[in-house]
Formats: structure tokens, sequence, C-alpha cells
């Protein structure tokens, strides 16, 4: 299968989308879904994980253990 040496995205919007459809490719869909719920994207999205509620549970858990050490000020250890 041919793959495309290069991919664009025209708009801020497009740009993120094509953003997750590459870190899914590269890192699989649950890390581009945590990517999606860390930056509260939310608007009609490559994938529907843009809020707690809607990202499945694993996801939710895994982007909270990442990202509650920097919203309190600390590093991961």
């Amino acid at each position: 299968m041919h793959r495309p040496q290069y991919v664009t995205a025209a708009g801020v919007s497009a740009g993120i989308d094509m953003a997750l459809r590459l870190v899914a490719r590269i890192a699989g869909d649950a890390v581009a879904q945590g990517v999606q719920l860390g930056t509260e994207y939310d608007p009609l999205p490559p994938f529907d994980a843009g809020s707690p509620e809607k990202a499945p549970s694993p996801v939710v858990e895994f982007v909270d253990t990442q990202l509650r050490p920097m919203v309190e000020g600390r590093i991961p250890a």
C-alpha cells in the first residue's frame, strides 16, 4: 500500500484533525483520543473523545494521570 510522503491541511481545525489522524496512525487511536481529550478539542472531531463524558474510561484515566501533576504544579516521578 502506498503511503503519502506529505500530509497537509488548511485551517486551524483541519490542522488539528490532521494531527489527530497522524497521532492515531503513529501511536494508535487511544493515544490520539487522549491528545484530543487533553486539548479539549470537541467541535466535530475525528474521535468522539473531547470531554470526559464522551471519552473511553481508560483514556480519561490515562489523561488524568498524566495531566494532574502538571495542573497541580508537580512533575510526575
